[in-house]
C-alpha cells in the first residue's frame, strides 16, 4: 500500500507534550464516563454475568479468568451496581493504556510519536466502543501495555524492578484473558527479529518475570483442577465453535472486522509494514513492534480460515499495531493520514455517545433497531420479577445463560432465587454449576422460557400451568417473547432439558 503523503496542518500547530496529551486523554475519559451517566442501554447478559461474579469472587469463572470480575466488585464498593458503575472501569483503564502507549512509544521513538501514538489509542474507533462496555479485553489491554513498557525498558537495560514489573503484568494480564499468553510468543519472535531481544532471553530478569507470572497464575490453576479445568475447556470450545472446517471467507471476515476494529488507516498501514518488514525502511524499533502484533494476527486469521474468529480475539495486536502505524505516518509525514484516522474516531465517539443516550429510539431501514441486541433485559428482569410476585413463586427458573444473568442482575437483592435448569448432562454455562435447579429449590417456581409448549413440563410437576406471556421491547420495533409457567410438586427427581424437551 502507498502511503500519500500530504501536510494536512502544520507541525507548528500541534506542540506534542505528555502534559497536552494527558489533559486531552483526561477529558476524553470524562466525556465517557458522562456518557455512561447518560446512557440508557441495558447491561448486556455477558456483563451482567460478570456482576454476578463480581458477587462470588473466586480465582476462576466457567468461561474466564477472575480479574473483571474483582475489578467489578471493586468498582461496585465504590460507586454501586448501577450499568454507569459496572462499566465504568472500562474508560479508566484505558486512560492508563492510552499513557502506557504513550511511554512506549517515547522510549522507542520519540515525543511526537509518543503525543500522536496515545492518542489514536485513546480516540481508536474501537476503543471508543469497548470504553462504553465491561470486557475482558480492557484489563487485557492495560496490561499488556504494561508488559510492553517494561519489556523495552528490560531491552534497553537490565532492571529487577522492571522484570518484577513485567511478571506482574504477564500474571494480571492472563487472570483477565488467557490471549496474554500471545505475549510470549512476541517476545520470541522478537528474539528472531532483533539482537538485543535474542540475548535478552538468556538474562535472568526475563526469566524471573517469567516466574512471578506463572506465580500468580497458581491459584487460577488450582481453582481450574478443582473444578476439571472449565475455564480451559470453555476456551476451548469457543476457539472450536461448530466444528473445525475449511472457510476462507471465515478468514476475510475476520481481516475485514480488523479494519474496523483498529481503524481503517492503522490497520492498512499495518498490513503495509508486514508485507516491507525485511525493508531498510522498517526499522528496529519498528520490528519490535511487528513482533508483537503479528502473531496475534496470524493465529487468529488461521482460526478464522478453520472455522471462528471473533474480530476482538486479535486484541493484543492492537497495542503495538497502533505505535507501529503511527511511526510510519510520522515518518512519511503523512499528516492528512494520521488526521482522518483520528477524525474518525473521534466521529464514531461521538455517534456512540449519542446513540447510546437515544439506543430505544434508534432504527434503520436497512438493518432494523441497531441496539436489539443490547436492550430488553432490563424489562425481562422487572417483568419476571412482578410476575413471580404476583403468582406467589419463591424460585424464578430459566433454561438460559442470558435470562440467568440478565435476572439475577436486574432483579437483584429480591427475595426470589434465580436458578438455572441444566439443558444437558453436563453444565453448559456457569449458572448451571453456581445456581443450579434443584429438588430441594423453594417451590413454587415461575419457570421462563422461549418455549411456549407446556410439553414436559406436566410430567416433572404435578402442578404446571402457565401464568402468562413476556414480551420485552428491544428497539422501536423488535422485542423477544417469552412464556411463564408456575411450577409445583415435582413427581421425581428433575431432569435436565426443560419443558421443551421431547
Amino acid at each position: 500500500m502507498a502511503i500519500v503523503s500530504v501536510p494536512a496542518f502544520p507541525r507548528s500547530r500541534v506542540v506534542p507534550s505528555f502534559g497536552l496529551a494527558l489533559t486531552i486523554i483526561a477529558i476524553v475519559t470524562v466525556v465517557r464516563l458522562v456518557g455512561l451517566h447518560f446512557s440508557v442501554v441495558d447491561l448486556f447478559y455477558d456483563e451482567s454475568q460478570y456482576w454476578a461474579w463480581s458477587r462470588e469472587l473466586a480465582f476462576g469463572y466457567f468461561s474466564k479468568p477472575p480479574l473483571l470480575a474483582w475489578i467489578i466488585a471493586l468498582s461496585g464498593h465504590v460507586c454501586g451496581s448501577s450499568e454507569a458503575c459496572v462499566r465504568a472501569p472500562a474508560p479508566i483503564l484505558y486512560f492508563g493504556t492510552s499513557l502506557l502507549v504513550y511511554a512506549i512509544a517515547r522510549q522507542l521513538y520519540d515525543t511526537r510519536v509518543a503525543f500522536f501514538a496515545a492518542l489514536s489509542i485513546a480516540l481508536a474507533t474501537g476503543v471508543a466502543f469497548s470504553a462504553r462496555i465491561a470486557s475482558t479485553d480492557v484489563p487485557l489491554l492495560f496490561f499488556w501495555s504494561l508488559a510492553l513498557f517494561a519489556y523495552v525498558k528490560l531491552l534497553a537495560h537490565e532492571d529487577w524492578g522492571w522484570g518484577l514489573v513485567l511478571g506482574l503484568s504477564l500474571g494480571l494480564g492472563m487472570l483477565a484473558k488467557y490471549a496474554m499468553i500471545y505475549f510470549l510468543l512476541g517476545i520470541m519472535f522478537a528474539a528472531w527479529l532483533d539482537r538485543d531481544a535474542r540475548r535478552l532471553l538468556l538474562r535472568p530478569t526475563l526469566w524471573f518475570a517469567f516466574g512471578v507470572g506463572v506465580l500468580l497464575l497458581v491459584p487460577n490453576f488450582v481453582w481450574n483442577a478443582q473444578h476439571s479445568f472449565d475455564t480451559l475447556r470453555e476456551v476451548g470450545n469457543n476457539a472450536r465453535g461448530n466444528g473445525l472446517r475449511l472457510d476462507p471467507m471465515g478468514a476475510l471476515e475476520f481481516v475485514g472486522s480488523q479494519f474496523a476494529v483498529f481503524g481503517p488507516i492503522v490497520f492498512s498501514v499495518m498490513l503495509f509494514s508486514f508485507a516491507r518488514i525485511a525493508s531498510p525502511s522498517i526499522e528496529r524499533a519498528d520490528r519490535l513492534m511487528i513482533a508483537f502484533a503479528l502473531p496475534p494476527l496470524v493465529i487468529i486469521t488461521a482460526l478464522g480460515f478453520l472455522g471462528r474468529a471473533n474480530a476482538n480475539w486479535a486484541a493484543t495486536a492492537f497495542i503495538s499495531g497502533v505505535i507501529l502505524a503511527v511511526a510510519l505516518l510520522l515518518r512519511r509525514k503523512a499528516w492528512n493520514w494520521l488526521a482522518a484516522s483520528i477524525a474518525c474516531g473521534i466521529l464514531v465517539q461521538v455517534l456512540l455517545l449519542v446513540g447510546d443516550a437515544m439506543a430505544t429510539r434508534l432504527h434503520l431501514p436497512i438493518g432494523g433497531d441497531i441496539y436489539h441486541r443490547t436492550l430488553g433485559w432490563r424489562s425481562l428482569g422487572e417483568q419476571v420479577g412482578q410476575l413471580a410476585q404476583r403468582v406467589g413463586a419463591r424460585t424464578i427458573v430459566v433454561d438460559g445463560r442470558a435470562e440467568a444473568a440478565s435476572l439475577l442482575y436486574y432483579w437483584r437483592d429480591r427475595p426470589q432465587q434465580i436458578l438455572a435448569w441444566r439443558q444437558s448432562a453436563g453444565p453448559e454455562n456457569d449458572f448451571e454449576i453456581t445456581h443450579p435447579l434443584t429438588d430441594s429449590a423453594p417451590q413454587p417456581f415461575l419457570y421462563v422460557t422461549t418455549c411456549p409448549s407446556i410439553g414436559q413440563l406436566t410430567k416433572y410437576f404435578a402442578d404446571a400451568v402457565r401464568v402468562g406471556q413476556i414480551v420485552t421491547p428491544t428497539g422501536p420495533t423488535s422485542a423477544r417473547s417469552y412464556w411463564a409457567f408456575k411450577l409445583s410438586g415435582p413427581r421425581g427427581p428433575i431432569p435436565p432439558g426443560g419443558g421443551c424437551a421431547g
